[in-house]
């Protein structure tokens, strides 16, 4: 399935300090397992928090930010992604200016995730069987199954590897989410 940056929808975050846009998420009576977002970050402040989720952040656009936390500061600079407790409490300082980040927020209890960047041109196949794979293009193109994507598009499998050509100059984010037993 593929998620078209134009369409989707502006939705306050949690803490009414900003606009996110969420791309696709699962959950079930028990409560989320995973969900995938965008963020415009305008100006420092803190985080929203999700108790029981672990949050892995990274930075798509602008130069990046400081993430103040519980176990100290982290650096999340451009198509650097950084993993963190999503139920800590957390504040940002940009660095340069605003920014906009793509965040991947799972119940580590019930899966687990990774993310990395691609910089490279070539064709890519990502994940296997029984994970969830996602393709977010940061910068440049990229193309799946003979559809073009564009900077901001996303491109999710939930039944089988995800293949993908990428473009040269394309800079990439991978995510794979595995179900523990």
């Amino acid at each position: 399935m593929i998620f078209r940056q134009c369409d989707l929808v502006e939705t306050p975050w949690k803490n009414g300090g900003g606009i996110t846009r969420n791309i696709a998420k699962e959950q079930d009576k028990t409560g989320t397992l995973w969900r995938l977002s965008m963020a415009d970050v305008d100006g420092d402040g803190a985080f929203s928090i999700f108790p029981g989720l672990t949050r892995i952040l990274t930075v798509i656009q602008g130069d990046g930010m400081v993430l103040h936390g519980p176990d100290g500061d982290l650096q999340a600079g451009y198509a650097q992604p950084v993993r963190f407790d999503g139920g800590a409490p957390v504040t940002a300082t940009l660095t340069q200016g605003p920014i906009r980040d793509f965040n991947l927020m799972f119940d580590t209890a019930r899966c687990e995730g990774d993310a990395q960047t691609l910089r490279d041109a070539g064709t890519y196949k990502v994940g296997q069987a029984g994970q969830t794979c996602v393709l977010h293009v940061i910068a440049g193109t990229a193309s799946v199954e003979g559809k073009a994507l564009d900077v901001g598009d996303t491109a999710i499998r939930t039944d089988a590897p995800l293949r993908f050509d990428l473009a040269q100059d394309a800079v990439a984010l991978t995510i794979t989410l595995r179900p523990k037993d």
